[in-house]
């Protein structure tokens, strides 16, 4: 898996900067806005990814890694296992650094973002998640292979995201953030931190697939039951490696259920007229169900938007 980047991988504050300079130009430096509000200011800001070119976050770790690797290595192309999001973010980055993209995408991922790789021109094939596992043991090697579960080198990029949360509302005390693979929530929090130590990184998972919450609680990995969910970007499973991330680097892990992420893409796309998909607004949907005391100032990360429309017209047919 050449790229790989080894699991105890920590980036510091100036590998979080090198990274948002890396990607400047080509990952939007997202703005922060207010959740709308009638009669009490929850104090809670969004940050939302859906406005990066591929609709996620996801641009960030992939460009700033792919950037990262050696040219003659780039140049035999990526390729990556993802439920949708990291699979458009790999189309797009092939296209961007002009070598060829392959994307194995899971059987459950919306039909939405499997159309929007095969837009980019990847070579997409479609497997199981038996199939997948079986897989990433041992990828072909005629790909830069960026492991969904392994590849700690996409922290730095992700990360640029608590960098930009602290430089821009520095009296933010609760961030709130979706935790699927882990990278995301773990660069978050160590480029936030950084800035400001006392600011609380809260990771979110679904009542349908707990996969980081058991874990925690059990103190080891839990092969937990993956129910269907509104999160299915965030549907992953937690290894040893990215246990002990989590460990290290978020302050509390809480669950939402299926009920409450469905409110807060009802909310999102008819109060702040932001499209969101559930593992996005599942970091809305904890910081609503938490009381405004306990929270303080809080930015909610809103990674992806990626939804198929059938069920966002569902979820709004509901009001």
């Amino acid at each position: 898996m050449v790229g790989t980047v080894l699991s105890f991988h920590r980036p510091s504050l100036e590998d979080f900067r090198e990274a948002s300079r890396r990607i400047a130009g080509v990952g939007q430096r997202t703005p922060l806005i207010p959740l709308r509000w009638y009669k009490e200011n929850p104090d809670i800001l969004l940050k939302p990814e859906v406005l990066q070119p591929i609709g996620s976050y996801k641009i960030r770790g992939v460009y700033n890694w792919t950037a990262c690797l050696d040219p003659e290595e780039r140049a035999r192309g990526i390729s990556t296992l993802s439920a949708g999001n990291m699979a458009q973010a790999v189309a797009y980055v092939g296209n961007l650094f002009g070598v060829p993209a392959r994307a194995l995408i899971l059987d459950t991922a919306p039909k939405s973002k499997i159309d929007a790789v095969k837009r980019y021109g990847a070579e997409v094939i479609i497997m199981s998640w038996n199939d997948a596992l079986t897989y990433v043991e041992n990828p072909p090697s005629d790909r830069c292979f960026i492991h969904p579960l392994a590849e700690f080198g996409l922290i730095d990029g992700h990360g640029t995201i608590g960098l930009e949360i602290m430089e821009d509302a520095p009296d933010t005390e609760t961030i709130y953030v979706p935790l699927g693979a882990g990278f995301l929530g773990a660069g978050v929090a160590l480029a936030a931190k950084a800035l400001k130590p006392s600011v609380r990184v809260v990771g979110v998972n679904s009542e349908s697939s707990p996969h980081f919450y058991e874990s925690l609680k059990k103190g080891r990995v839990v092969d937990v039951e993956h129910k269907p969910t509104l999160a299915d970007g965030i549907s992953a499973m937690a290894t040893e490696d990215t246990l002990q991330l989590i460990k290290e680097t978020i302050d509390e892990v809480v669950l939402v259920s299926e009920e409450k992420i469905s409110e807060a893409i009802r909310i999102l796309a008819l109060e702040n007229k932001l499209v969101v998909e559930g593992a996005g607004a599942i970091s809305l949907a904890a910081a609503l169900a938490t009381p405004k005391e306990e929270r303080g100032k809080t930015a909610c990360i809103l990674s992806g938007g990626s939804i198929d429309a059938e069920k966002l017209a569902e979820i709004l047919r509901k009001t």
